[in-house]
């Protein structure tokens, strides 16, 4: 049962109610079938505003028995909060967490770093009693502005961009670890980690424990982006399954939680995401007040409409479509010559294409064309010499849209990979010999090749010292001038960061030779 406030659809400070959601959950009355006619969803819609007995909980286990479909999890009994998008719905996840490791542990977070663990052995803890640990791969940044939010020590245990089972298996042991955090999809580069494995480890663990009367670790499986990927592993047919609510057994002991928004890749309007949990997970946070963290009523119901009118079927088979054009850029970019970031980790349905790109150079020359990216630096930390830029695209069947007289009658997907052919014969012809004498991972190559050179600052920010006040120092005073010095003056200065690159290059050269034209003087005298 939802509170009063939650039920009317007010935001205001309603207090949380996580819903329970048994495996066959009554539906709504007079509820259509998936892709029935606009008309009838609309006319339900209606009807459901205005009937006051429809609260918040029958819609959010309306909602979640649609999404089942694709999370996984049909027989089994569940909890779900709805939330108003992606990084609130992982911070419920962590709230849950610390306040069930407060109630079973007396404890529940205290400081503010977090640190990568790269080898065996457990990491040491920062204070004395030891904080609670959260262990996971190359997390979301969500991950990493809960820590700093609410004190858990945040362990990076990756390999190749993906959490490392290997060392997985020696940290839990820890007894401070209450949570790991998988993903069914990562955002930076499109791979997947291996939550089979994962499940295993944990499951394995909790068995320990629950046999020596200790506190149990939370499993999170982040899928917020992760729609096309559940879509093509569903454990059936011979496929993969990437549903931890699937894989998870009857018998299953560990606590699961899971993420998935629907105001991304299920189109409905911005700002609805479910966090779903097994029983007992959620519900610790039952009474909680939050300001502004949930949908309305009338948000929810316009979500379950814009779900019904396409239907289970029409979106799986959208999103068959989706993936096999996902199939034609991937082909593109290799022939590019481009390489595809940790390639081998990729899922069937990855809807996220992440490439290498030498000094940044394409992806310069396609933002000029009208095409934006996620901007990759520091690939590969351990091995300097590889190429260490690139750049991500995160698609949705938006994608595929008819762009008409626009696009010469192409789809924005096909115009993208028709740009990306062109603008990798470009850099492919303007290569110069001087560029080659420099690594396209340092200033002077990523100048000479008209890269992105935002790309080597971005760099500097990863690690502290002189590098890092630089950069920051440079960075501060760019978006300074952007946001508080008025008009900018893009038609004079096109390119201004590479024209102030070449001032500072020039201004270093002219220096040296006023030194040694000095020098000079100085010896004949």
């Amino acid at each position: 049962a939802s509170a009063p406030a939650a039920a009317a659809g007010g935001g205001g400070g309603a207090s949380l109610q996580p819903t329970p959601a048994p495996a066959a959950a009554p539906q709504l009355a007079g509820l259509p079938e998936g892709g029935a006619p606009y008309a009838e969803i609309r006319g339900w819609a209606e009807r459901c505003l205005a009937d006051e007995e429809v609260g918040r909980g029958a819609l959010e286990a309306q909602l979640l028995g649609f999404q089942r479909h694709f999370l996984g999890g049909m027989d089994k009994p569940l909890e779900v909060i709805t939330t108003g998008g992606g990084t609130r719905s992982i911070n419920i996840a962590f709230e849950a967490i610390l306040q069930r490791a407060r109630a079973e542990r007396g404890c529940g977070g205290g400081g503010r770093s977090s640190r990568a663990v790269g080898g065996g052995g457990v990491a040491s803890s920062a204070a004395a009693g030891g904080r609670v640990r959260v262990l996971t791969g190359n997390p979301h940044l969500a991950v990493e502005r809960a820590e700093r939010r609410f004190g858990f020590e945040l362990v990076r245990l990756y390999d190749c961009g993906t959490l490392d089972t290997r060392r997985l298996a020696v940290e839990i042991r820890d007894p401070r670890v209450v949570a790991v955090y998988s993903q069914t999809l990562s955002y930076t580069d499109g791979i997947s980690d291996d939550l089979e494995a994962i499940l295993a480890i944990v499951e394995a663990e909790n068995e320990r424990r629950s046999g020596a009367g200790l506190p149990l670790v939370t499993l999170v499986n982040d899928s917020c982006l992760a729609f096309c990927v559940l879509v093509h592993n569903d454990g059936r047919g011979g496929r993969g399954c990437l549903r931890l609510l699937d894989l998870a057994g009857a018998r299953c002991t560990t606590p699961l939680i899971v993420t998935l928004d629907a105001h991304k890749h299920l189109g409905v309007d911005k700002g609805v995401s479910s966090c779903v949990g097994s029983p007992g997970t959620l519900s610790h946070l039952a009474g909680s007040v939050r300001v502004g963290a949930q949908p309305t009523k009338g948000m929810l119901v316009r979500a379950l409409a814009d779900l019904l009118l396409v239907g289970v079927d029409g979106y799986t088979r959208i999103y068959r479509e989706l993936a096999e054009q996902m199939r034609r850029v991937e082909a593109a970019v290799e022939a590019a010559g481009l390489a595809v970031v940790h390639r081998s980790h990729r899922a069937a349905g990855s809807s996220v294409i992440s490439a290498e790109d030498p000094a940044g150079v394409l992806m310069r020359k396609l933002k000029r064309r009208g095409h934006s990216f996620a901007s990759l630096f520091n690939l590969y930390p351990s091995d300097p010499a590889r190429c260490q830029y690139g750049w991500s695209l995160s698609l949705t069947p938006y994608a595929l849209r008819d762009l008409g007289g626009a696009g010469g009658g192409a789809t924005a997907l096909e115009v993208f990979l028709r740009d990306l052919g062109r603008a990798a014969a470009e850099a492919r012809a303007a290569d110069s010999r001087l560029a080659t004498l420099f690594s396209a991972n340092s200033l002077p190559g990523i100048l000479l090749r008209g890269g992105t050179e935002e790309l080597y600052l971005f760099t500097l920010l990863w690690r502290p010292g002189l590098g890092r006040a630089a950069a920051s120092l440079v960075l501060r005073r760019l978006f300074t001038g952007l946001l508080d010095a008025g008009v900018v003056r893009s038609r004079k200065r096109a390119d201004p960061l590479r024209e102030l690159a070449w001032l500072a290059v020039c201004g270093v050269l002219l220096a040296l030779a006023l030194a040694l034209a000095v020098s000079a003087l100085l010896s004949s005298s």
